[in-house]
Order: structure tokens, then C-alpha cells, then sequence
């Protein structure tokens, strides 16, 4: 459970309480008490719970696997390399696939099982992978709450692309004519016909298979071809704000996604349903939920219905960023003054928000360039601070003279008093960062003999701040921080372990890194539990004990982890991908009545008075106004002699001088009925100009089609 700090101190996230109740100076500050690390979201307690259960994870998988090998640490790439990999397949099954109406699902249904089947499954399984990873990876980002200030641009671009991620598979699934197809190309039809787009409502085009429209069909296709580019689009907007962004996964993953996608291919192929049938009833197949799940609500709901949740749920979830939004961290700032262009914090910002640009102050004599800070892009999260020999740059409300000078005056009180004492740096945002302790003193009875302080990022820490504390007294500095490849501002953790190693300017003191009083903790890999104990073994032992972790990381392990994982991976994957579903059922069976025909036109003219024309400009009087009117076509149906319809439908059109369209739907018990349809174009609403009738057998499976217009007459299917 957070816990919030006064002004001027850091947040201190809630910790498991010991059995006794904590003295009043380890209890968290009252909440809504402003402070420059508070919680920027609002439910920032509820989210850091259920990022515990992704952190639990990566504690288990950083036993057996480097973090190379974790997917799960990168989900966005792997996505990526997922979608580059159903792009290719797709374009190599061109080579089979015939995109025609009457072709499509034979040309799918024959291929070889390791040639074209290979691929198409490769396909299949790669589309459903990038959709997989993308939800976890969107749902990580949601639980550690990196999507509010700056990097609203990345989750929108990110819910446009997996909107248009979608799209494809859905289009995809279309193109393949079976019972999926189908019922994806009648759900299109169902909102698309909500709007007023069409002369000819898409879905009277399929309700029978021999009205569906090829060049439809094609232009699907065509579709499902081009759409990719703005996925492309899409995905250049959602890193454009990054620095350094790992756009595809390193060889270790991409052999183990390419192995777990062949694997799944080979063990369970992707396959047909049966046969698109288009007046087939309440059909029942396994479908790929992972895309094809608004099946459900197309099947269900009305066209109103489906635009209102799309639209509402669209912008609800888009705006995540802004109505969650309980504060911003405020920006870094530069000092020009104290700036020497070394343009160390250009090079390690993880968001591009700081460029060197052309001197402005008096020293530009000395220094042709200075920094600049974004404050559009930049998340206050303070790595650039430490990247500054200078302290050029800082934080407003976070600055590192003032806190530098907060913990040195702490120090030299606890040393004057002969205690042993030992600074505990706490990762704001760590998900370990559970201990409670006095925001003011840093104290907490959990770590005796310590001093507990919490910062932006572990990568805010600079090195002379280290130095400076092992100079006055400090028995020992340990740095928790969220660790490899889980760091909420992305490269914190990374520049901090170079700096201590001595690879990366500000580096530490050669003696102070290679000595046995700083250590480095990877929160991602410990429990609260562990953290203490190492932090104990630290205080008795040195770094180097506390750095030796229970691991059973050897090489035959992290195979065999690898292996479990891909199992575990293509299940979910296989198995989500073909569920179980059932269209709404009907209960008997139904008569669908089609008809697209014009109604006949009347004219009625008036004679003008002189009065009439005198209102008139004079280029427009004349003698006689004519009214031009198509009549209204009117439909009656009859069941075994009972009227079940008789309906008059108005001209579409603008100017009401279209055809007349309708579809009308009408229940009927299973069994033969004599069926008797009547359609009337005229003005007298006794003239009935076309009739027909037949005797149909109805099933609960099947439907029956009667279809009209001018040209082919009456159709009974």
C-alpha cells in the first residue's frame, strides 16, 4: 500500500507490517499531502498490487533464465518480431491463395501440411502472438503506471495500433470464406449498415451465396493488404519519443519465438472451418479468440449498440492518461551557467528530451552548445542529474544539493552520536520499495541501524552523492532499483550499474566501486523478505556476500526453463485460438424476405396564379409547376394463409427517387409452409403488380431466402 511524504521528501511505498503495531514516526504520512514523488495516477495502490503478480514472475524466471532470455521483459518486441514474421508468411502464401469468393476456401483447405499448411499456420500463430504479448505488454505498462504525462503519446499510438492489429486479423479471418468468415463478414455487414453509407445495405449482398458480391470480397482483400502500412505508421509514433527504443528482440528470443511459433504450427495446424453457408443457422465452430471475440457482441447487438461501445469505449480507453491523472512530475531544468556541454545528459535521457543546442549565455566563448530540457518529453524521473558532473541539471522539486544536504546533515547527526549507520536508496516506482519508515528521519524498525531514502529513479543517484556519504561516516550505500529490463523510466537501472562499474561518466571512484561498502539490489529479483536479508548480510558481511543470491541458474536450467516457458506460451496461444462458439439460436427456424426494387413515378403539376408568379424571380415563372414522386413499395407476406407482413417501404435516395430496400426476417416453425409473396409499385395501395408463392421446408440449421428485384424477379432459396 503507497504511502505518501511530506514536502520535500520521497514516497515510500507500503511495506508488510511486523507483528507489533509500527511506533507513530514508521506510519504513512496522511494521503493527498503533496510531494514531489506522490503517485502521478490516480488507484496508484490497487495498481501496484497487481504489478506484484508480474513481478512475482520475473522473480521466478530470474532464478533460471538471464534477462535476455525473458520474454516476459520484452513483450513490445517480441510483438514486433511476431508481426514481421505473419507479414512475410503472408506474403509467401500468395503463392497459393486465390482471393475470389468461389476460390478462396479451397485454395486454403489443400495445402500441403509442411509446405503452404507450414506457412499458413506460421501465419496464424505469429498473428496471435503479436496480439498475446501486445495485451500483456499493455497491461504492464497500465500496472506500473507509464502512460501519464509525456508518454500519452505512446499508449495512444499504442491503442491505435493494436486497434489496427485487429482489424487485420478480423479482415484476414474473412478472407478465408468459412463459417468464421462468414459470420465476420455478417458482423461487418451489421454495423457498417448503421451508418448511412451505402446505397445498397452490404448485408442484403449476403444472405444467400450466390448474392455475394466478388469485387466485395476482393476489396477485402485489398484491404487486409494495405492496412498493415498504418500498423507501420502506428508503430514509428508509439517510439518516436524514445531514446534507444528495442524495437525487435535480440537472437536469444527471436530463435525462441520463431521455435515456440514452428513448434505449435507443427503440432496443432491451423485449419478450416466448414464451408461459408450463408443461410446457415446458428452454426457452431472453434473460432481464434484472439481476434474474432466481438463475435459475440456483433451475433447480440444491434448496430447502435456496437458504434455506442466502440466510440465510448474508444475514447474512454484513449484518454486513460489524462482522467487517471492525479499529477505530474515536474520537468528537469538546466542552469546554463553551470553547464559545460558535455552533453553526457543529451546522451543518456531515455526520451529524447534533452538537445544540445547553440549557447545563449556569456560563457559561449568557452562552450559553443548547452543543454536544453523538453519539458513536453521529459518525466521527471531525474537520470539526467546524475549524468551532470556540474549539477547543471536538476530537478525542481527534487533538487540535489537540497537533498544531498538533507541526508549529509542526518549522517553527521547519527555519527556524532556514535551510531553505525548504513543509506538505503529506494527506487520510488521499485516494486520492492515496500518498507515503511519515517519520511523526515529514515528511520524504520524493520532495518535497524539503517536510513531509508526513497528517489525518482535509482538512476537519479549520482556518484559524488555516494562518495560524499562514505566520506562522512556512512558505514555502507545500498541502492534498490527496479532492475534489468523492469525499470519504470527504462534505462535507470543501466546507466546506475555503469557508473558503479566505472564503464559510464560519472563513473565511481575506482576504490570506492572495487571496495565492499556499495551495493547494487535488483529489486525485480527479490522478495521483500530477501531484500531484507541481503541488506543484513550487507550490514555484517560486506557487498560481496550480500551479492550472493540462492540462484539455480546453470545452463542446463535455463534450457529446461526456456523449454517450459514455450510450452506453456503455444498452449495458451493454441488453445485461445481455437475455442468453442456458438451463434444466437433461433428458436425453429426463419423466412428472410429480400426486396430492391423502384416505385413507379407519378407527376402531379399545379397551374400558378399571377400572384404565384409575381413571388417567383422572373427567370423562374412559368405557367405550370410539376411534382415529380416515386411511390413507396409495398410488401405483403403470408405464411399458410396468415399475413405476416404487409409494409410499404419509402424511395432511398436524397431526393427519395432510389429504390425502395427491404429485409424483413420472420420466425417460422420447422416443417414445409406455403409461402406467398406479393409486391406492389404503384400509387393504389389494391394493385398488387408482381406476386409469387412456393411451398418451402424449413430446418432448424438452415434458413430460407426469398430475394426480389427489377431484373432477375423472384428467387426462392
Amino acid at each position: 500500500m503507497a504511502a505518501e511524504l511530506s514536502s520535500g521528501t520521497a514516497l515510500a511505498v507500503g511495506a508488510v507490517a511486523p507483528k507489533a503495531a509500527a511506533p507513530a514516526h514508521c506510519q504513512p504520512t496522511p494521503f493527498g499531502v503533496e510531494s514531489p514523488l506522490d503517485p502521478e495516477v490516480r488507484g496508484a495502490a490497487a495498481l501496484r498490487r497487481g504489478e506484484r503478480v508480474f513481478l512475482a514472475l520475473d522473480r521466478l524466471l530470474a532464478r533460471a533464465l538471464p534477462e535476455p532470455w525473458n520474454p516476459f521483459l520484452q513483450t513490445g518486441a517480441i510483438a514486433i518480431t511476431s508481426i514481421l514474421v505473419a507479414t512475410v508468411t503472408g506474403i509467401v502464401l500468395l503463392i497459393w491463395y486465390r482471393p475470389s469468393v468461389h476460390q478462396a476456401y479451397a485454395s486454403l483447405a489443400t495445402l500441403s501440411p509442411l509446405g503452404g499448411g507450414l506457412l499458413r499456420s506460421l501465419h496464424r500463430y505469429s498473428s496471435d502472438a503479436a496480439m498475446f504479448f501486445v495485451l500483456v505488454h499493455a497491461l504492464r505498462i497500465i500496472l506500473e503506471r507509464r502512460f501519464t504525462g509525456p508518454r500519452w503519446l505512446a499508449w495512444v499510438t499504442g491503442i491505435v495500433g493494436l486497434g489496427v492489429l485487429w482489424f487485420v486479423g478480423w479482415t484476414g479471418y474473412w478472407l478465408v470464406w468459412d463459417l468464421r468468415g462468414q459470420l465476420v463478414a455478417v458482423g461487418t455487414a451489421h454495423v457498417l449498415d448503421a451508418l448511412p453509407i451505402f446505397a445498397d445495405p452490404m448485408g442484403r449482398s449476403l444472405l444467400t451465396d450466390s448474392s455475394v458480391n466478388s469485387l466485395l470480397f476482393f476489396v477485402v482483400f485489398f484491404i487486409h493488404m494495405l492496412v498493415p502500412l498504418a500498423l507501420a505508421l502506428a508503430l514509428w509514433l508509439h517510439i518516436t519519443r524514445l531514446a534507444r527504443p528495442r524495437f525487435l528482440t535480440g537472437r536469444p528470443l527471436t530463435i525462441w519465438t520463431f521455435a515456440v511459433l514452428v513448434a505449435l504450427s507443427l503440432a496443432y495446424p491451423a485449419q478450416n472451418a466448414e464451408r461459408a453457408r450463408m443461410t446457415a443457422l446458428a452454426p457452431r465452430f472453434t473460432m481464434d479468440w484472439w481476434y474474432l471475440a466481438p463475435l459475440a457482441l456483433t451475433d447480440r447487438l444491434g448496430g447502435g449498440a456496437l458504434w455506442s461501445l466502440t466510440l465510448f469505449g474508444s475514447v474512454g480507453i484513449g484518454s486513460v492518461p489524462w482522467w487517471t491523472r492525479r499529477r505530474r512530475r515536474p520537468a528537469a531544468f538546466v542552469t546554463t551557467i553551470r553547464c559545460n556541454a558535455c552533453g553526457q545528459c543529451y546522451q543518456d535521457c531515455p526520451y529524447n528530451a534533452i538537445a544540445m543546442v547553440p549557447r545563449t549565455d556569456s560563457r559561449v566563448h568557452l562552450y559553443a552548445e548547452q543543454a536544453e530540457v523538453d519539458a513536453a518529453k521529459c518525466v521527471g524521473c531525474g537520470i539526467c542529474v546524475a549524468s551532470c558532473s556540474s549539477i547543471g541539471t536538476d530537478l525542481r522539486e527534487f533538487g540535489l544539493a537540497a537533498e544531498r544536504a538533507r541526508l549529509e546533515a542526518q549522517l553527521k547527526q547519527a555519527v556524532a552520536s556514535g551510531e553505525a549507520v548504513r543509506v538505503l536508496f529506494l527506487c520510488a516506482e521499485s516494486g520492492a520499495g515496500t518498507l515503511r519508515f519515517d519520511p523526515v528521519t529514515g528511520r524504520c524498525p524493520t532495518l535497524p541501524g539503517w536510513r531509508v531514502f526513497a528517489v525518482p529513479c535509482a538512476g537519479w543517484l549520482h556518484s559524488l552523492s555516494i562518495a560524499r556519504l562514505l566520506e562522512r561516516g556512512a558505514a555502507g550505500v545500498a541502492i534498490a532499483s527496479c532492475g534489468a529490463g523492469t525499470c519504470h523510466y527504462r534505462e535507470g537501472d543501466r546507466w546506475l550499474r555503469e557508473r558503479l562499474a566505472g564503464s559510464r561518466a560519472l563513473e565511481l571512484e575506482p576504490e570506492i566501486a572495487r571496495g565492499d561498502r556499495v551495493l547494487l539490489l535488483d529489486v525485480a529479483g527479490l522478495s521483500q523478505r530477501s531484500l531484507v536479508r541481503a541488506l543484513e548480510r550487507f550490514a555484517a558481511e560486506g557487498a560481496a556476500a550480500a551479492r550472493r543470491q540462492p540462484s539455480l541458474g546453470r545452463r542446463w536450467l535455463a534450457g529446461v526453463a526456456s523449454a517450459g516457458l514455450a510450452v506453456l506460451v503455444a498452449a495458451v496461444l493454441g488453445l485461445v485460438s481455437d475455442l468453442g462458439y456458438a451463434a444466437p439460436r433461433i428458436l425453429g427456424s426463419e423466412l428472410v424476405v429480400s426486396l430492391k426494387h423502384p416505385g413507379e413515378v407519378s407527376e402531379h403539376c399545379h397551374t400558378l396564379s399571377d400572384e404565384e408568379k409575381a413571388a417567383l424571380p422572373a427567370h423562374m415563372r412559368r405557367d405550370k409547376v410539376c411534382d415529380r414522386r416515386r411511390a413507396d413499395v409495398r410488401l405483403r407476406v403470408e405464411i399458410d394463409g396468415q399475413r405476416m407482413i404487409d409494409r410499404s417501404y419509402a424511395p432511398a435516395g436524397i431526393w427519395g427517387d432510389g429504390n425502395s430496400i427491404a429485409v424483413e426476417r420472420i420466425p417460422v416453425s420447422p416443417g414445409e409452409h406455403r409461402i406467398e409473396v406479393a409486391i406492389g409499385q404503384t400509387h393504389d395501395s389494391n394493385e398488387w403488380s408482381f406476386e409469387g408463392e412456393q411451398t418451402l421446408s424449413f430446418s432448424e440449421d438452415a434458413r430460407r431466402v426469398v430475394t426480389f428485384d427489377r431484373l432477375a424477379g423472384f428467387g426462392w432459396n
